[in-house]
């Protein structure tokens, strides 16, 4: 439903809310948890220390933080700041004039499921993912990792 970058974006700053306060994590981290190539992974992260979702810091002991506590950053604000950000509000079926005035045959079904939505992104805090994503990351891994067994 959203691009890749937007997913991305959220990986991120979800391993990022997982992490103890006060820890700098670096990019190589980042990537090799949430397995995203390391140039998108820089220029996510760039996005989103211009957007004032994390901080960055130079140097040796550099790396990265959440700018604002994980139970202040809400699934919508991430992807406000995505190419996403418009999703949610266009037509279901890409009609360029699509509204409540000339709706296509979807529109009032869209406009429920926009609007659940919506309350879901406003909703949903990166401390509320960080909470659950161990969990999905230790599923994705086991299915993903390879037979090690010699038969």
């Amino acid at each position: 439903m959203f691009s890749r970058s937007a997913g991305y974006a959220v990986q991120a700053l979800t391993y990022l809310a997982a992490q103890p306060s006060g820890k700098l994590t670096g990019a190589r981290e980042i990537g090799a948890a949430a397995q995203i190539p390391m140039p998108f992974l820089w220029k996510i992260l760039r996005h989103l220390s211009q957007e004032k979702l994390v901080r960055s810091f130079k140097g040796v002991r550099g790396g990265y933080e959440l700018a604002r506590p994980a139970e202040k950053i809400t699934l919508g604000q991430i992807l406000a700041v995505t190419p996403d950000s418009g999703l949610a509000s266009s037509c279901v079926l890409g009609l360029s004039q699509c509204d409540d005035k000339y709706p296509c045959p979807l529109h009032d079904l869209w406009k429920k499921v926009r609007g659940e939505i919506d309350e879901m992104m406003r909703g949903t805090t990166l401390a509320d993912l960080a909470h659950t994503a161990p969990r999905a990351s230790r599923r994705r891994l086991r299915t993903r990792a390879p037979n090690t067994t010699n038969s």
